[in-house]
């Protein structure tokens, strides 16, 4: 199954883009209108994120949101199948903003843990050469660019996502960099002098097997959140920095760093953690419908009686 599944995206990898953005506003429809594919938990979420809003204002955005995640799943698609770097590069379908901020911190740090969210379209972060437009240079290979990510229980689901975040990659066959998040800890560990970027996304609800959590609010709302990412830079003293991919156009994201620390073990996990938060925070108010608002993440069931840390 999983091969036909893979074998019928690869040929719609062929057609243009832009036919690809048509179905994709076809699915948004039908996975608003028909199916309401979480529709109430998306309500929901937007309802408590921005309680200013009036109930016309918040059904407008979660509309907008849903044509957005149409356009996602259109994007990794074509983006997934294309086996031509060159291809994807034309179509600048994602692009540096300042390569010069992350090539200072990879030249001054040990190592750099950039930590993400699930905002623009994450499956695109692979393959950071390929997204420099701009006449600066981008001095990292792609082989010291590391994407983790985390294992889904569908053997073809790993294999697709694989496709989308190798895609630009010169040489994916021997491409080092792809990291599942259960060996993240060994491998820094073991690979402690070398220079490496490591890419997380790092979300509010931590999974059900960490121990390690930071209770706080974010968009109005109380949660815990993931800290593994900070606690490990923090142990290695690399640099942290925040990935931002705002949504220029349909067609064009913008990938931007911002450095949040030059030495992790100088601060504290939880004081990257709030920093990080309070970055997305900024970047979700600017464009919300560019988040994914699916996800069930504001939740607590720690089992502890929750309160928030200093």
């Amino acid at each position: 199954m999983g091969i036909v599944v893979q074998f019928i995206l690869r040929l719609l990898a062929l057609l243009p883009l832009r036919v690809h953005y048509a179905l994709g506003r076809f699915v948004s429809w039908m996975t608003e209108k028909v199916f309401r594919y979480r529709v109430s938990d998306v309500t929901v979420n937007l309802a408590r994120s921005f309680p200013e809003l009036k109930y016309d204002e918040l059904k407008a955005l979660r509309h907008k949101f849903y044509i957005h995640f149409g356009e996602l799943l259109a994007e990794s698609v074509w983006f997934g199948g294309c086996r031509n770097p060159g291809r994807l590069r034309g179509q600048h379908l994602v692009e540096l903003e300042n390569p010069e901020e992350i090539n200072r911190l990879y030249h001054n740090a040990s190592s750099v843990m950039v930590l993400m969210s699930h905002s623009g379209n994450w499956e695109l972060i692979g393959g950071i050469e390929s997204y420099n437009y701009t006449d600066k240079p981008c001095d990292i290979d792609e082989n010291d660019f590391f994407v983790v990510y985390r294992k889904q229980s569908i053997k073809f689901c790993n294999r697709i996502m694989e496709s989308n975040r190798t895609a630009p990659l010169k040489d994916r066959r021997n491409y080092r960099g792809y990291l599942e998040s259960t060996k993240a800890v060994r491998f820094v560990l073991e690979h402690r002098d070398e220079k490496i970027i490591y890419n997380f996304i790092t979300d509010q609800y931590p999974y059900a097997e960490s121990k390690g959590y930071l209770r706080l609010y974010f968009m109005n709302q109380k949660c815990v959140s993931m800290r593994g990412a900070a606690e490990l830079a923090h142990k290695m003293g690399m640099a942290v920095c925040y990935m931002s991919m705002p949504q220029e156009r349909r067609g064009l994201y913008k990938i931007k760093y911002e450095t949040i620390c030059e030495d992790a073990s100088s601060t504290t996990p939880e004081a990257i953690m709030r920093q990080y938060y309070k970055l997305l925070e900024s970047d979700i108010k600017a464009m919300p419908w560019n988040y994914l608002w699916t996800h069930r993440r504001w939740k607590d069931e720690t089992g502890v009686e929750w309160k928030e840390s200093n």
